[in-house]
């Protein structure tokens, strides 16, 4: 299978920079809205992927499981792209994606990555199924994540 290259992540991981205190849930809803809301277009298949799995945090009473699995069924197709073209972009987006937790002040900087490739079971989709796993130090920022009102915004229509 291949994709088309324009949809093609970006070689360099972006960097979302948190002074994080897990008590501090204003700044995790900042840190969500500026740093990953607004670096990818509303409606994009890693809007669906994210949407769909903090959906499943809500449903699950706020406790993240090791992985999340949902059908590739799930993700729409708008525009000329497979479903399986889209989810092979939107998982290398979300594997780009590295967060540097910071203290400054004590001269300590953490990156952590999003998804975590350290299990035996793998990210990626097999056989109709999506699988998807978090790197386990991040749970704290995905719960919060999961308990805002609106975690992503709802794609605009095309005019």
């Amino acid at each position: 299978m291949s994709s088309p290259s324009r949809r093609l992540p970006h070689a360099t991981p972006f960097v979302l920079r948190l002074a994080y205190d897990q008590a501090d849930f204003k700044m995790v809803r900042t840190h969500w809205n500026k740093n990953f809301v607004r670096k990818f277009p509303a409606g994009e298949p890693v809007h669906q992927l994210m949407n769909r799995v903090l959906q499943q945090i809500r449903a699950d009473g706020y406790v993240l499981r090791e992985y999340y699995v949902f059908p590739l069924e799930e993700v729409t197709t708008p525009g000329e792209n497979t479903r399986e073209e889209l989810i092979y972009c939107a998982l290398h987006q979300l594997d780009s994606v590295m967060f540097s937790f910071e203290m400054p002040a004590l001269r300590q900087y953490h990156p952590r990555r999003l998804l975590d490739d350290t299990k035996e079971r793998s990210i990626g989709c097999v056989d109709g199924l999506v699988t998807v796993l978090f790197n386990p130090m991040l749970r704290d920022y995905l719960l919060n994540v999961a308990q805002l009102d609106e975690m992503l915004p709802t794609p605009q229509p095309a005019s």
